[in-house]
Protein backbone atom coordinates (compact mmCIF):
# COMPACT_ATOMS: atom_id res chain seq x y z
CA UNK A 1 0.00 0.00 0.00
CA UNK A 2 1.04 3.91 -1.06
CA UNK A 3 0.70 6.12 1.22
CA UNK A 4 -0.02 9.92 0.22
CA UNK A 5 -0.27 13.40 1.59
CA UNK A 6 -2.02 16.50 0.93
CA UNK A 7 -2.12 19.56 2.57
CA UNK A 8 -5.27 22.21 2.43
CA UNK A 9 -4.09 25.37 3.88
CA UNK A 10 -6.99 27.70 5.39
CA UNK A 11 -6.36 31.64 5.65
CA UNK A 12 -8.16 34.10 6.95
CA UNK A 13 -8.89 37.87 6.90
CA UNK A 14 -11.89 39.84 8.71
CA UNK A 15 -13.03 43.28 7.63
CA UNK A 16 -15.21 43.30 10.80
CA UNK A 17 -18.14 43.25 8.81
CA UNK A 18 -17.29 40.10 6.87
CA UNK A 19 -14.64 37.40 7.35
CA UNK A 20 -13.26 36.11 3.54
CA UNK A 21 -11.37 32.60 4.07
CA UNK A 22 -8.83 31.27 1.06
CA UNK A 23 -8.29 27.39 1.08
CA UNK A 24 -5.38 25.80 -1.04
CA UNK A 25 -4.82 22.19 -1.95
CA UNK A 26 -1.19 21.54 -2.27
CA UNK A 27 -1.83 18.31 -3.73
CA UNK A 28 2.38 17.76 -4.06
CA UNK A 29 3.95 15.21 -5.12
CA UNK A 30 0.66 14.13 -7.37
CA UNK A 31 0.41 17.73 -8.81
CA UNK A 32 -3.24 17.78 -9.32
CA UNK A 33 -3.95 20.68 -11.61
CA UNK A 34 0.07 20.23 -12.99
CA UNK A 35 3.52 20.73 -11.87
CA UNK A 36 3.52 24.10 -9.45
CA UNK A 37 -0.12 24.91 -10.01
CA UNK A 38 -2.40 25.53 -6.75
CA UNK A 39 -5.96 24.61 -6.39
CA UNK A 40 -7.17 27.47 -4.25
CA UNK A 41 -11.36 28.75 -3.75
CA UNK A 42 -12.64 31.66 -1.35
CA UNK A 43 -15.40 31.85 0.82
CA UNK A 44 -17.19 34.46 2.83
CA UNK A 45 -19.16 35.39 5.74
CA UNK A 46 -20.77 38.33 6.51
CA UNK A 47 -21.96 39.59 9.84
CA UNK A 48 -25.48 40.78 10.35
CA UNK A 49 -25.55 44.33 11.30
CA UNK A 50 -27.52 43.99 14.75
CA UNK A 51 -25.42 40.63 15.55
CA UNK A 52 -22.54 40.52 17.78
CA UNK A 53 -18.75 40.07 16.37
CA UNK A 54 -17.74 36.47 17.19
CA UNK A 55 -15.04 35.69 14.97
CA UNK A 56 -14.42 32.25 15.11
CA UNK A 57 -18.25 31.82 13.69
CA UNK A 58 -17.16 33.98 10.87
CA UNK A 59 -14.16 32.11 10.23
CA UNK A 60 -16.52 28.69 10.14
CA UNK A 61 -18.74 29.74 7.76
CA UNK A 62 -16.15 31.24 5.75
CA UNK A 63 -13.95 28.18 5.91
CA UNK A 64 -17.00 25.69 5.14
CA UNK A 65 -18.00 27.57 2.33
CA UNK A 66 -14.16 27.66 0.80
CA UNK A 67 -13.71 24.25 1.45
CA UNK A 68 -16.96 22.93 -0.42
CA UNK A 69 -15.86 24.95 -3.25
CA UNK A 70 -12.23 23.47 -3.04
CA UNK A 71 -14.20 20.19 -3.64
CA UNK A 72 -16.40 20.73 -6.02
CA UNK A 73 -13.19 22.22 -8.23
CA UNK A 74 -11.35 18.92 -7.20
CA UNK A 75 -14.02 16.81 -8.18
CA UNK A 76 -14.55 18.71 -11.28
CA UNK A 77 -10.18 18.06 -12.36
CA UNK A 78 -10.37 14.35 -11.49
CA UNK A 79 -13.97 14.42 -13.81
CA UNK A 80 -11.81 16.00 -16.39
CA UNK A 81 -8.40 13.70 -16.00
CA UNK A 82 -10.68 10.71 -15.85
CA UNK A 83 -11.89 11.36 -19.47
CA UNK A 84 -8.79 12.26 -20.58
CA UNK A 85 -7.41 9.35 -19.72
CA UNK A 86 -10.38 7.22 -21.39
CA UNK A 87 -9.80 9.27 -24.58
CA UNK A 88 -5.77 8.06 -24.63
CA UNK A 89 -4.17 10.83 -23.85
CA UNK A 90 -2.93 11.05 -20.29
CA UNK A 91 -4.23 12.90 -17.86
CA UNK A 92 -3.32 16.63 -17.25
CA UNK A 93 -1.94 17.60 -19.97
CA UNK A 94 -4.00 19.57 -23.03
CA UNK A 95 -5.37 17.49 -26.38
CA UNK A 96 -3.05 17.70 -29.39
CA UNK A 97 -3.90 20.28 -31.97
CA UNK A 98 -6.34 18.83 -34.54
CA UNK A 99 -5.26 19.38 -37.89
CA UNK A 100 -7.59 20.24 -40.16
CA UNK A 101 -8.46 17.66 -43.08
CA UNK A 102 -7.13 17.93 -46.56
Amino acid sequence: MTTSTWTVTVTFDDDGAATFARAALDSAPDDVLGPGDVLACEGRAVRWPDHPSVAVIGRQVAAARALVELGHRLGDHAIDDAFANAYGRPALTSPAPRTPAP
